[in-house]
């Protein structure tokens, strides 16, 4: 399960940097702003999983086995409701995705 994670991610980063490349294209065919507020929300999703959420998993590599579980657990909590916010960037994006696609210009 872990050694299918990066390559899982690598397939999501791809996907939203398509995504921004075509909702760019589509600005620059139509002029519509709301396609570039998609594409800028879904590569948001980047910073925040690197300077926000990896801080997190690198604490939860660095504990020791032996360690007490309270500890671990608070730092399960934190990267849980730091993976919600990973969600609601997401999901924005697609409602901004969604936006143009069901009220164009």
């Amino acid at each position: 399960m872990e050694t299918e994670q990066p390559a899982r991610h690598a397939g999501l980063s791809v996907l939203a940097v398509l995504s921004a490349t075509t909702a760019f294209i589509q600005f620059r065919v139509n002029g519509d702003v709301r396609w570039t507020i998609g594409g800028i929300t879904i590569l948001a999703s980047w910073p925040y999983a690197y300077f926000v959420m990896m801080p997190v998993n690198i604490w939860l590599f660095a504990i020791p086995l032996g360690k007490p579980v309270s500890p671990i657990r608070k730092l399960m909590r934190d990267w849980g409701l730091l993976e919600w916010g990973h969600i609601l960037i997401g999901l924005a994006a697609c409602c901004a995705f969604a936006w143009p696609l069901e009220m164009p210009p």
